[in-house]
């Protein structure tokens, strides 16, 4: 089960052309649903099909939960019934759509989180040594403009001449689980927006590409069907590493206040695309480097959230990148760690095409 989680969640189920329920009499386009496509469902009926992963996710994350807290097996035969908790999940999920729908217009304000937390069962008793609430930092007396943090952005990559001198890079990298044991093998190449990415499972060599028009992914020589949330991440992983230049993958950056993360304290830019995808991205007051990006694609019990980390800058050939990067979806999370960087190898742009077959 983890190894199929790992696969299929890798790069987000990780923002996004959203898939939504069409309503009925529409004249759009219908999208298939949990209902039509899956056996055994009967409260999550009018989920787009291709949410179901992402809504199991968020529900796991949510009840600190793995597959077998309400599955009846482990052997991938997800529509069977035997688990009280799988019942009492639809029970829960109809209370959640009920009290929107009745109290909140029917906006999605009460999820699973809202009461678990993280916990199979909701505490009920307060605290009585609640943890301090975090001070919010002090904000500026004096807003700075985007092209301000956008140009102390860039100058935290390196000189213009030293960023201009490096066409490709082939990057060598460990990818650590969330259990910081198992480990496998990652190899990086990019040129300007394109990518490849080639992962060594034990049992599959996982790889995902970025051709600079289209992202696709395959499990050794079979492709894997992507959805649109997952193409938007691979898109965009690729052409913002490295990237000095945030206002050719955004149309709209809008800064909002200074938070923290990490204990320093950072800009919060609201980001957008042609396409009104957004995300929220996170860059550091003192050094300018961008240290978080968050993206989120709404579902029935929550926001799928994609959330990349940015740590431990180091020099590359001139250009100062992180060779930590931590990527997280609900209930799954991992870790690049970066070893080696090679700049300017002769790279094919048909090397980021996806495979024939």
């Amino acid at each position: 089960m983890q190894t199929r989680i790992k696969i299929t969640v890798m790069f987000a189920f990780a923002v996004a052309v959203f898939a939504v329920v069409v309503p009925k009499g529409s004249m759009q386009t219908q999208v298939e649903t949990a209902g039509q496509k899956f056996k055994n469902i009967k409260v999550l009926n009018d989920l787009p099909a291709d949410q179901l992963g992402p809504v199991m996710n968020v529900m796991a994350a949510s009840l600190g939960m793995d597959c077998k807290g309400c599955h009846a097996s482990n052997d991938k035969d997800f529509e069977k019934d035997g688990n009280d908790h799988k019942e009492a999940a639809r029970k829960m999920i109809k209370m959640t759509q009920d009290i929107n729908k009745t109290s909140f217009e029917g906006k999605n304000e009460v999820t699973c989180n809202s009461c678990h937390n993280g916990h199979e069962k909701p505490i009920a008793v307060a605290s009585l040594y609640p943890a301090p609430s975090v001070e919010r930092p002090k904000q500026p007396d004096v807003k700075p403009t985007m092209d301000q943090i956008l140009e102390k952005y860039a100058a935290s990559l390196g000189t213009k001449d030293a960023i201009a001198s490096v066409s490709s890079r082939h990057i060598k990298a460990t990818r650590v689980e969330k259990d910081g044991k198992a480990t496998e093998t990652e190899e990086i190449w990019t040129k300007g927006s394109k990518s490849l990415m080639s992962t060594k499972y034990p049992d599959a060599v996982i790889s995902e590409g970025f051709d600079g028009t289209a992202a696709w992914k395959r499990s050794g020589n079979e492709n894997i069907v992507l959805r649109p949330f997952e193409t938007e991440q691979i898109k965009r992983d690729a052409i913002i590493f490295g990237n000095p230049d945030l206002k050719s993958v955004y149309t709209r950056l809008d800064f909002r206040f200074v938070d923290r993360v990490d204990g320093r304290d950072v800009y919060l830019v609201q980001a957008s695309t042609a396409g009104n995808q957004r995300d929220r991205l996170y860059f550091d007051v003192a050094t300018g480097s961008l240290v978080r990006r968050i993206a989120g694609m709404p579902t029935m019990v929550g926001v799928f959230q994609y959330q990349v980390d940015y740590a431990d800058f180091k020099d590359f050939g001139g250009v100062k990148l992180p060779s930590t990067i931590k990527f997280a979806v609900p209930a799954v999370s991992w870790t690049r760690k970066i070893v080696e960087i090679k700049n300017n190898e002769k790279l094919d742009d048909a090397k980021f095409a996806q495979p024939k077959g």
